[in-house]
């Protein structure tokens, strides 16, 4: 624009110091029109045919105001024009001003326009015209740009940044901020500001890239670097973020800029991690063959799909206390005392974390292992370095059948997209435990034991069964004592109707 400006003034200049040259007139790239006292068009250049569309021919001896000024201000014009032929100097003179012009065409665009005086006499007024409907278009296209920009960012979860590697300004668009949860007031973005907000985990590799960016960016010029790493956001929310960036160099060849694109990937990987989930137990229930090695499987496939490295089934008991039955750890976990103590611990419903996800019936999560008062092990999880847990009930028909636990060593908030998978997990675990429910008893019936139970069930007497199996009466009466105490109940009646309705026997 000061370009621009500069050889607008030379036009007008060069045209007063040339006492209206044909020449200098005729080449000139604005628009010259010339009018007497009366408003009427004594001049006209080619210019002034190509913006305005009509010929001199057209133009000359007619008034101004009924070729070019849009209609709603003709009458203005004409009393200013009146006001310059009395000697008034209104403020319009020899000022660059911005109006709306029109054409042969009735098209109305927007001009920028200087008048001066031009002659005494006669009393002639000249103004210097320049089409800005080119620029008006480019400014408008680039705020629709700039909005469609915004908009792509905002559903594509994205944001982008520059930063200036002589002056180490950053600039950052508005997805930046949007995802980071900051406002252009409460922010300040520069390398020190931003890791800051860096997951402590992932710090030391960030601070790493930028470094060699800011100190050492011929190693990355014209290259393209990808990394990925978390954000903690004010609310003590973190975000998985995939960036990549790419340093520029300047017209001499040397670094310039830092700039690069980053997106938040957190929905996309908890979609992701949902999805792992479902498959790992449906993985584990195909292979399900006994309790024991199907849950530990199912404890490792579900807890390397929620990539965290301990896991804990818990059951309730005769007293009504839920106790630990499986856990499994991943080599990495390296939490023996807090596995023992997990081991040796039990609870009542409404208690610490798996008695809580059985009361509610729904999952439960617990953000800062740490720092929550109600989880029993809270000092022995902080010396094994768990941070985060989750728990949900395996749900039957009538109810909780079972509690999983899973324990992160990095503090991970809550999400719902994570409660709606586990609660699902936890619907579908609770259908295929109830078809197994003798299996979740602190003792479970053996082959034989389960034979004799069929039998009992069709009506035979201990003698008979004893007959059918070939063993000894005193046997048969030991093996129905071991179901009794198994199944909680006291006779052969009640030991039969628990063993129908729980379904361990057809």
């Amino acid at each position: 624009m000061g370009r621009a400006w500069s050889r607008q003034k030379v036009t007008h200049d060069a045209v007063t110091r040339a006492d209206w040259s044909s020449e200098v007139i005729e080449t000139a790239l604005d628009a010259i029109v010339t009018i007497d006292q009366d408003g009427t068009v004594v001049r006209f250049n080619r210019a002034a045919e190509k913006i305005f569309g009509y010929s001199r021919a057209e133009a000359i001896g007619q008034r101004l105001a009924d070729l070019v000024i849009p209609p709603d201000l003709r009458r203005a014009h004409r009393a200013q024009v009146a006001g310059l032929a009395r000697g008034e100097r209104p403020i319009v003179l020899d000022q660059r001003l911005l109006q709306r012009a029109v054409r042969k065409s009735g098209e109305e665009f927007p001009v920028e326009l200087i008048v001066t005086r031009t002659s005494e006499d006669p009393l002639l007024f000249t103004g210097f015209v320049r089409d800005l409907s080119r620029i008006v278009r480019a400014e408008d296209l680039s705020v629709r740009l700039d909005g469609l920009l915004t908009t792509a960012e905002d559903l594509a979860h994205m944001g982008s940044w520059e930063l200036d590697l002589w002056s180490q300004e950053a600039l950052w668009s508005a997805g930046m901020y949007r995802i980071h949860a900051f406002t252009e007031e409460s922010f300040v973005p520069s390398v020190e500001s931003y890791l800051a907000v860096i997951h402590e985990d992932d710090r030391q590799r960030v601070e790493e890239l930028l470094r060699t960016v800011v100190e050492d960016p011929e190693r990355l010029l014209g290259r393209d670097v990808a990394i990925e790493y978390r954000v903690v956001r004010r609310d003590g929310a973190v975000r998985e973020l995939r960036a990549r960036g790419r340093v520029e160099a300047g017209d001499d060849g040397a670094p310039l800029r830092w700039v690069g694109m980053a997106q938040d990937m957190t929905e996309q990987r908890l979609t992701e991690q949902g999805l792992q989930a479902h498959y790992a137990v449906t993985q584990a229930l195909r292979d399900w063959e006994s309790f024991d090695e199907g849950v530990i499987g199912l404890l490792r496939r579900l807890g390397t799909a929620l990539d965290v490295p301990l896991g804990s089934l818990w059951i309730s008991d005769a007293d009504d206390r839920l106790t630990c039955r499986a856990l499994w750890s991943a080599p990495e976990a390296a939490a023996a005392e807090f596995e023992a103590v997990t081991r040796g611990r039990s609870y009542r419903r409404g208690e610490d974390l798996p008695g809580r996800a059985w009361d509610a019936g729904r999952p439960v999560i617990v953000e800062d292992a740490t720092a929550d008062a109600e989880f029993d092990r809270r000092v022995v999880a902080a010396r094994a370095g768990v941070r985060s847990a989750v728990a949900f009930p395996a749900i039957g028909h009538a109810g909780p059948l079972a509690v999983l636990a899973f324990y992160a060593l990095d503090r991970r908030p809550y999400r719902e997209p994570l409660a709606r998978t586990l609660d699902g997990i936890g619907r579908e675990l609770g259908r295929f435990l109830e078809r197994r429910r003798a299996d979740l008893g602190t003792g479970r019936l053996t082959k034989r034991e389960l034979e004799v139970l069929k039998l009992a069930a069709e009506g035979n007497t201990g003698p008979r069964i004893a007959e059918q199996l070939v063993l000894a009466p005193a046997t048969v009466k030991t093996h129905f004592e071991h179901i009794y105490e198994k199944l909680g109940v006291s006779d052969r009646a009640a030991a039969v109707a628990q063993a129908l309705r729980i379904g361990l026997i057809q």
